[in-house]
């Protein structure tokens, strides 16, 4: 199957992709200098040696909250949705099923976290890296957003928007942040 034929839209590319990058890298600055803040009220003394190193680290793993990276994290994101039902299901939705387990009763909590959009840089090689996404993302009804830099560098760019060398994929996590309503807005603007 062809990675083109996922998808129905275009992907981004050239100024489209530019403004998605721009978008996105002030609301992550929004959301992460947001968190900084409230770490720094809630801490007495804070390390500035600590907010000073590695502030590509700090990127990526102050945004766990929010994104899922790396196109075997998003896989594996997606795999745990139920099919065709994704989206009655809310954010991390918590299903209980009791199981039999030495002849005593045990919850066992299943969670799910419910994905807003999956962007995608398609023009990888080889292409079959991401079509298991696609296929993914559409069973389970979870919006996708290609982007394409042309010769591989829609994952260089989705990259460096992250303080990573490359991304493949970005699940975004639903929720009510900047990042989701820049989002939001993009997609928008894509299906109208």
């Amino acid at each position: 199957m062809d990675s083109r034929s996922a998808y129905p839209q275009r992907p981004l590319s050239g100024k489209q992709l530019e403004h998605l990058l721009q978008a996105l890298d002030r609301a992550i600055d929004i959301v992460l200098e947001t968190k900084k803040a409230g770490d720094l009220q809630a801490q007495e003394e804070p390390n500035f040696k600590k907010l000073k190193a590695g502030a590509k680290e700090r990127r990526i793993k102050g945004l766990k909250e929010n994104l899922i990276v790396g196109i075997n994290n998003v896989t594996c994101a997606l795999e745990k949705l139920p099919s065709d039902a994704a989206n009655t299901f809310n954010t991390n939705l918590e299903l209980k099923v009791v199981q039999n387990i030495d002849a005593g009763l045990q919850d066992l909590e299943l969670k799910f976290t419910q994905l807003q959009v999956v962007i995608v840089a398609i023009d990888v090689n080889p292409r079959t890296l991401i079509n298991h996404v696609m296929l993914l993302c559409t069973s389970r009804g979870v919006p996708i957003l290609p982007v394409s830099g042309g010769d591989g560098c829609g994952s260089l760019r989705l990259g460096e928007l992250l303080g990573t060398r490359t991304a493949i994929a970005i699940g975004i996590k639903e929720g009510d942040t900047p990042i989701n309503w820049a989002l939001q807005s993009i997609l928008e603007t894509r299906a109208g």
